[in-house]
């Protein structure tokens, strides 16, 4: 899944290592929205800002349809319940939250992202993993508002942590607002994942993107 809204141009931010210590430290980050790791607490919020990204439909069905969205919602979490556990030498789950003068509407989770380490080919017995990048999702009425660029250079950051160099992610073909998004952030198109499926039209090609990471910017 990708966030489907493009982001505004951005002032430019702390380096990458900077950002990786602040975000060890679980320190605030200088940026319009605080991003931070996930907790347990934020598991209903994160669900929340996924279906209503990527599941609007689903939202709006009438009884007794709405057994879906339950359905949904319980799948979702519980994926992500189990993803939590991961060591976080392999995974990260981030939340980006309001800063608001009200204290009863700041630290609202707005968005959401994931990074964690993925095999570059499942067929193979060892393959080499990379940095991936996932379920990145803005709540549509914080959108192009810098949220989703925040959250992605913090996983530029932590990708830095791990040893990596390069990010990679997914994103549909049809998708243009995602693309613009990605391309603003650095994204380059890797390779066509699913050409098969889309020549014959079952479904659009789904494209891997893939950044390299100056650590310097």
């Amino acid at each position: 899944m990708s966030q489907a809204n493009a982001e505004p141009a951005l002032p430019p931010a702390a380096p990458p290592a900077v950002l990786a210590e602040q975000f060890a430290k679980g320190e605030a980050l200088p940026t319009p929205f605080r991003v931070r790791s996930a907790q347990p607490k934020d598991l209903l919020a994160i669900v929340h800002v996924l279906l209503a990204s990527f599941y609007t439909p689903i939202l709006t069905i009438q009884p007794p349809a709405q057994w879906l969205y339950w359905l949904m919602r319980i799948g979702i979490q519980e994926d992500i319940k189990t993803r939590l556990k991961l060591p976080v030498s392999q995974y990260a789950c981030l939340v980006a939250t309001q800063v608001h003068p009200d204290s009863a509407l700041a630290g609202a989770v707005i968005g959401t992202a994931e990074i964690s380490q993925r095999p570059c080919e499942r067929w193979q017995l060892f393959p080499p993993k990379r940095a991936y990048l996932s379920n990145l999702a803005i709540k549509p009425e914080y959108r192009r508002q810098g949220a989703a660029q925040q959250l992605l250079k913090t996983c530029d950051s932590i990708a830095l942590g791990w040893g990596f160099h390069r990010i990679y992610l997914h994103v549909m073909a049809d998708n243009l607002a995602a693309q613009a998004l990605y391309a603003q952030a650095g994204y380059e198109l890797y390779e066509v994942s699913n050409p098969v499926l889309s020549g014959l039209r079952i479904r659009p090609q789904r494209l891997l993107l893939m950044k390299q990471i100056d650590p310097s910017r």
